[in-house]
């Protein structure tokens, strides 16, 4: 047996056995995008801004650590010049899951942007958490449910774009330890970088005007770099932006303590991971740091705010489409 399967069995376990309501309440709340979006808006609303504090101290017995993200408005886009545009060469889905929509959902555009510019369409589809939270917590018959009924909504045999690396992750291994009726789409879920690196989307970035004078590092999420093996697809599409300066981030595959709630149900140990992860963001002298997953996103965005440095961290797909369309606003 695998190392995750034993993993993933053993935090179910510990579910049975350690049964916290508060703890599973969180995590329902959270994968349902409606419930998420006015759970942010309204925690952000309290003094220090600190994520839900009653229940990160009431289940870690400890000072919280992580703020509360912010809800994203969407902005708006200008429309793509359709004489720079390929001819549609076929179709694909986009998962828009639960926390990645409220967090970042200038991302979904993004990432819909470049699959146009490499010939592809997103056909929309309502779909919602992929069971990912649920998963890794170890409430796999609640994470069961969601990926079948995600896998009524990706009826047909399109591929599946995810641009959250907690959720591709989990999407890819559906079958092996929980979800047989889903694992059908563990064969066409691809991450969004791998997916445009393979349909050309390194000629399209080459052309471009780019982004000069910006200094930049990569952060490899855990979910992209050892759930699903992928660490080149981001850095080689990255170093194609025109005019950016790319550093190697020290110990890149270490965790920043995010780790989907980890930050929420650890705080202390979260909170140790994320200083050492600055420390090295720091030393690279970077001005842009790319990562691939919303829980990195908002954790390192916030050890920036705390040390009032000037380091832009945005998504790899944000930063992928700003060299066709400039950066856009934090």
């Amino acid at each position: 047996m695998k190392a995750r399967a034993i993993l993933e069995l053993a935090r179910q376990e510990i579910t049975r056995r350690h049964p916290t309501k508060a703890r599973e309440k969180l995590i329902d709340v959270l994968s349902d995008h409606k419930l998420a979006k006015i759970q942010m808006s309204l925690a952000g609303l309290l003094p220090g801004g600190k994520m839900p504090s009653l229940v990160s101290k009431l289940l870690s017995g400890q000072e919280p650590e992580a703020e509360t993200p912010q809800v994203s408005p969407n902005h708006p886009w200008p429309d793509l010049d359709p004489s720079s545009l390929p001819q549609i060469r076929g179709e694909v889905y986009l998962l828009e899951g639960c926390v990645m929509r409220v967090l970042y959902p200038d991302t979904h555009e993004s990432t819909r942007r470049l699959l146009r510019r490499v010939g592809y369409r997103v056909r929309e589809v309502k779909a919602g958490c992929c069971g990912a939270l649920h998963a890794h917590a170890g409430y796999l018959e609640s994470a069961e449910k969601l990926a079948e009924r995600l896998a009524l909504s990706f009826s047909d045999d399109l591929p599946i774009i995810v641009n959250s690396a907690g959720c591709g992750s989990t999407m890819k291994h559906y079958g092996q330890i929980f979800a047989p009726d889903a694992e059908g789409l563990a064969k066409r879920t691809f991450d969004a970088s791998e997916f445009l690196l393979t349909h050309g989307l390194g000629e399209e970035l080459r052309k471009t005007p780019g982004l000069p004078s910006l200094i930049g590092t990569y952060h490899d999420a855990c979910h992209l770099a050892h759930g699903q093996k992928i660490r080149q697809e981001p850095r080689e599409l990255l170093r194609q932006i025109p005019g950016m300066t790319w550093v190697e981030l020290p110990e890149s595959a270490m965790c920043c303590g995010s780790a989907g709630t980890y930050n929420v149900f650890q705080p202390a140990k979260a909170r140790e991971l994320l200083e050492r992860k600055w420390k090295n963001i720091a030393s690279t002298g970077a001005t842009v740091l790319a990562s691939g997953n919303p829980g990195c996103h908002a954790w390192i965005a916030q050890a920036a705010r705390e040390k009032e440095a000037c380091v832009r961290v945005i998504h790899t797909i944000d930063l992928l489409e700003s060299s066709f369309s400039g950066l856009r606003p934090a």
